[in-house]
């Protein structure tokens, strides 16, 4: 099994490479006339689709979406809080069907 050290070197080397290509893509689109005009055309239309939406947007959707969120952060305490307890955790939805957490760890840049 790779070092932990490894693996992020690795990460860091596709992600540089990454970077260089996609420069080097989005130079080529920029001097593109065709890509250009297209880009614009297709500003405009999202600008007018957007207008349409929101127009006809019921506000109840954005209320919704607020206590959704809410209530997966609350949830996500709840977890954790049972994890570091020792206790086990299990959800089922209507249909009996059974759900487990899932954990992820990232890391961050120490400044």
């Amino acid at each position: 099994m790779k070092d932990i050290q490894e693996v992020f070197d690795e990460i860091q080397k596709l992600k540089k490479e990454k970077r260089d290509i996609s420069r080097e893509y989005k130079y080529l689109l920029d001097n593109d006339g065709n890509y250009q005009k297209i880009t614009e055309e297709a500003k405009k239309l999202r600008d007018q689709k957007k207008k349409i939406e929101e127009v006809n947007k019921s506000p109840r959707l954005d209320e919704l979406s607020d206590e959704i969120k809410a209530l997966n952060e609350m949830a996500s305490d709840i977890a954790i809080s049972q994890l570091m307890s020792g206790q086990s955790i299990h959800i089922k939805d209507e249909y009996e069907i059974e759900y487990e957490p899932v954990y992820k760890v990232s890391f961050k840049k120490i400044k």
